[in-house]
């Protein structure tokens, strides 16, 4: 019942936004001058309770690494989430303070984070699919993350294709190339495991409303066994 509230609760928050409740939001957060202390300040306060004193997350309860992180990505989550274009109800509750709604502040603490270092001793899976997982990311996923996983602020002006997987022992799922989509694009090196399978069954289930669909289509041709070991692979990339 919790959860169907929380659904309900967030659906109508969206046809709200829709509206134009809070517009320009983002506009205002990327014209704002960012003050890094300030934003370290707001981060330790409001955020490392759950993203840990680093922005390094937890894997065991799904709170991903944020330290590191674009801070053209980190800004446009935290409006998607401020105004509810993003269902994530444990940071509805946080960014539904009013401090933290504020465009100076949104830009501070992205900012700050995007300055920290990642934790490259993270959360991984087994290991058993390495390489599986480094042909499913170097022909599925490089092509918009970045060889090392690194994201990037735009995108090319026409989709990267991306050719057959080679011959592995074991074969994985035949995929779609991925265009590169026109937003910012995440860094996902050393993104914690658990966070990452939780995403990519996110994007496959279509809970990810916003997303380009042409990953749709990419994630959705994934085998659990691809979205395993490749989530594997990149929570190791440095």
């Amino acid at each position: 019942m919790l959860q169907l509230a929380l659904a309900l609760l967030w659906a109508a928050r969206v046809a709200a936004a829709v509206q134009g409740t809070e517009p320009g939001l983002l506009a205002r957060a990327q014209a704002a001058m960012p003050d890094v202390a300030h934003g370290g300040e707001v981060y330790r306060e409001r955020c490392a309770r759950c993203h840990r004193a680093h922005g390094n997350g937890t894997g065991e309860r799904q709170f991903p690494q944020i330290a590191g992180q674009r801070q053209e990505y980190l800004l446009e989550q935290m409006v998607e989430i401020a105004q509810n274009e993003r269902f994530a109800p444990k940071m509805h509750r946080v960014l539904d303070q009013a401090e933290l709604a504020d465009p100076q502040t949104l830009r501070d603490l992205a900012a700050y984070l995007s300055a920290q270092h990642h934790d490259e001793h993270g959360e991984h899976g087994d290991g058993r699919q390495l390489g599986r997982g480094r042909r499913i990311y170097d022909t599925r996923c490089a092509s918009c993350h970045g060889e090392q996983g690194q994201g990037r602020a735009a995108e090319p002006a026409a989709p990267v294709p991306a050719g057959p997987v080679p011959a592995a022992p074991v074969p994985a799922a035949p995929v779609p190339a991925a265009p590169v989509p026109a937003a910012p694009i995440p860094a996902v090196a050393g993104q914690n495991f658990t966070y990452l399978m939780d995403q990519l069954k996110g994007f496959a289930a279509g809970h990810r409303s916003r997303a380009p669909p042409e990953l749709i289509r990419v994630v959705e041709a994934l085998s659990p066994d691809d979205r395993e070991a490749v989530s594997d692979f990149i929570s190791r990339m440095p």
